[in-house]
């Protein structure tokens, strides 16, 4: 009929959730590698547009910020991928659930 009363979701809290050291330091690593992520391409977005007037080598800072700021995106991105490979189990993930033999034509 209802959820879950107050208790019985408080005392779930209390129950191990079957995941170990390792995945928990990831998801940890992770949360931070994205938050990274998200700040270097609003970084890349911003530096573009306001500081195209400054020139370091012959190039604006805004072409510095794509040259730096894409690569550095792309290795945090690898990172994040490398690293659910390695670091999560497969057995947390879900299984699959797909039916072997399908049913063609329903009665």
């Amino acid at each position: 009929m209802s959820g879950l009363t107050l208790f019985e979701r408080l005392s779930a809290l209390d129950k191990p959730d079957g995941t170990n050291d390792t995945e928990q330091i990831w998801m940890i690593i992770r949360t931070f590698l994205g938050i990274i992520r998200v700040l270097i391409f609003v970084s890349i977005i911003v530096i573009a547009e306001m500081l195209e007037e400054i020139f370091i080598g012959n190039l604006s800072l805004a072409v510095w910020s794509l040259i730096v700021g894409i690569p550095l995106f792309v290795l945090l991105s690898t990172l994040i991928i490398l690293g659910n490979k390695r670091f999560i189990d497969k057995s947390t993930k879900q299984e699959k659930t797909t039916v072997l033999r399908p049913i063609i034509k329903r009665v």
